[in-house]
């Protein structure tokens, strides 16, 4: 059994929001340009295993691989795609697979799996706060352990119509236990009634407990599916 203090480890430096979870651990007068460069240097270290203390699965995300399971493949857009295990996993299986992330270490490790599989994929290294989620463009959005909340519209005008977006992340109830990044941290209800007053149609929502695909250990998740209306 691992340590708390691995677990502690783990889901301290889990957060989506990349600019504002480092904006909480840099130094104090650091500007934002520096708060970015130390997040990337941590994501990079975690995503690409410098950091070993830090677990988290290289497995496609099962709530993903059930959504898509039995549709036709488009474009799918992977927000916070790391190594890129979800955006290697839709281009196996048919898909125009994008990414971005600003762990360009992580980024460039996904690339090289993905030609090493003889897959293509395109990505990009940037913060999703800065990334252009363009309009009527995407089949799919995932947002992954990568945050959900602060791109509702943007995801909505960016879906194709019938698009689907799909998030998980850790419950409220899971900060009673150990530290966790704010912005993969929801309330109850939260995701649901953010995405209904957008004008999503739910298609999936759960909070139950399960096993985290970061910490790896059974915490309160949180888990949406929303479609834009056809």
């Amino acid at each position: 059994m691992k340590s708390l203090f691995t677990i502690s480890l783990v889901l301290s430096v889990l957060s989506a929001g990349y600019a504002q979870q480092a904006a909480s651990t840099a130094k104090p007068g650091a500007n934002q340009k520096e708060a970015k460069e130390m997040e990337r240097q941590k994501w990079n270290a975690v995503l690409t295993g410098k950091e070993t203390r830090v677990s988290f699965s290289t497995n496609p995300n099962k709530l993903l691989a059930e959504t898509i399971r039995g549709l036709r493949p488009g474009k799918a857009l992977d927000v916070g795609m790391g190594q890129g295990r979800n955006t290697l996993f839709l281009a196996r299986q048919g898909w125009d697979a994008y990414g971005v992330d600003i762990a360009d270490e992580a980024v460039n490790l996904a690339q090289d799996n993905a030609r090493k599989a003889n897959l293509r994929i395109t990505t990009f290294i940037q913060d999703d706060s800065e990334f252009d989620f363009g309009s009527n463009r995407w089949d799919l959005v995932a947002f992954i352990y990568a945050g959900g909340r602060h791109h509702v519209d943007k995801v909505y005008q960016s879906l194709k119509p019938g698009g689907l977006v799909v998030i998980e992340g850790f419950h409220r109830d899971a900060t009673k236990q150990r530290k966790i990044g704010e912005n993969v941290v929801f309330d109850t209800d939260e995701l649901k009634k953010l995405y209904t007053a957008a004008g999503f149609t739910i298609v999936r929502y759960e909070e139950k407990v399960g096993v985290g695909d970061f910490g790896l250990q059974q915490m309160r998740l949180v888990k949406l599916v929303a479609q834009k209306k056809k």
